[in-house]
């Protein structure tokens, strides 16, 4: 008897943990399909918006802690962008232990189809919304993110 009562309030927990979860794989899988011609996985495309958003180069220590993508799985993806062309690293002037990582001017080719592709995607998730239950959700999404302690500028 205690345990289904404990079932019955985890239900709200549940579904909400499961829908976020699902929500964002579903987003990337479809984004990544709309995407497919570029040779970029989503994890790499996390990786250059990070380095596309900084106002200076980053070490790959900033980006792993930037992306919470641990250092060695970073170094392979920063590997193959390089061999992409998307970025290049050079050292770092202040830390000779250290290397910067720069965008290269293939992401500026290639932002117009990135940005179709993210509009044609959220076009799609938020099909049958209005303008003012789509912000109302951002709202809402915003509060949850604060509740958890994060900043509205990440």
């Amino acid at each position: 008897m205690e345990n289904e009562k404990l079932r019955a309030e985890m239900e709200v927990e549940r579904t909400l943990g499961w829908l976020f979860h699902d929500i964002h794989r579903l987003l990337g899988k479809d984004f990544e399909s709309r995407i497919e011609g570029l040779g970029l996985t989503r994890s790499q495309w996390r990786v250059l918006v990070t380095i596309e958003r900084s106002s200076e180069p980053l070490t790959q220590t900033e980006l792993a802690e930037l992306t919470e993508i641990e250092k060695a799985p970073l170094g392979k993806s920063l590997d193959r962008l390089e061999q992409g062309g998307w970025i290049v690293r050079k050292s770092d002037p202040h830390d000779r232990r250290a290397r910067r990582v720069y965008a290269t001017a293939k992401i500026e080719k290639a932002f117009p189809q990135l940005a179709a592709a993210a509009k044609a995607l959220f076009a799609r998730a938020l099909q049958g919304m209005r303008q003012s239950e789509v912000k109302e959700l951002i709202a809402r999404l915003e509060k949850l993110k604060r509740n958890l302690g994060g900043a509205d500028d990440e």
